[in-house]
């Protein structure tokens, strides 16, 4: 409640899926409970529908639109849908985090472990679904990018993004696989950060574009 209790007269939270965390529904609670205490303000919580870099993207997109000065309804209806189309996908070495807090229905995950299986991952209105699999990691970053190629359409107007726990060399390998076969408006690379960190574990790769 008390963070959105600030200066600025648009107020915008970005938070992690609401099927990978409770931040969403904690983000509306603490709004709801600002405007009963200090009265009405132009807030607006967004879930990403992804993490770490997928954050990142509505972060920048919402900066650009603040600075086109329009107002915070448009910015409202543009920053939802800009959401709605933004692609994330993911590499994981480890996957107990995620199978041991039920986020992984549907993805084979012990097989994974066992067989040095690696699945592609991809965000589905913030669910997780398994989009293909590959031995090893090299061939599941391969893979991984062949498949963002396939589902990005035209990336021209599109920020590539990526994200990874202590793997800089893997994230620098997707970058180098995704721009020798496409144009994008830039590229980002960061560590996780947070809680995206504890899921993604040593090793993971995210990709949102």
């Amino acid at each position: 409640r008390e963070a959105y209790h600030t200066e600025a007269e648009h107020v915008y939270v970005i938070t992690l899926s609401s099927h990978l965390s409770g931040s969403y529904n904690s983000a509306v609670l603490g709004m709801n409970l600002y405007r009963e205490k200090y009265g009405k303000k132009q807030i607006h919580v967004i879930d990403s529908e992804s993490a770490s870099c997928g954050e990142t993207q509505i972060v920048k997109k919402l900066v650009e639109l603040e600075e086109q000065r329009l107002s915070f309804e448009e910015i409202v209806k543009q920053i939802e849908e800009f959401r709605s189309n933004v692609h994330t996908y993911f590499v994981l070495d480890n996957l107990e985090t995620l199978r041991k807090n039920g986020r992984l229905t549907g993805v084979k995950a012990l097989v994974a472990s066992t067989l040095n299986i690696k699945p592609i991952m991809a965000g589905d209105k913030g669910s997780i679904v398994q989009r293909g699999q590959s031995v090893g990691m090299k061939k599941a970053l391969r893979r991984m990018a062949e498949i963002v190629l396939e589902e990005a359409g035209d990336t021209k107007e599109r920020f590539l993004m990526i994200t990874h726990c202590n793997a800089p060399d893997r994230a620098e390998t997707m970058k180098k696989l995704l721009m020798e076969k496409a144009e994008f408006k830039g590229c980002l690379i960061m560590d996780t950060r947070g809680v995206s960190s504890m899921y993604a574990n040593d090793g993971g790769v995210i990709v949102t574009v």
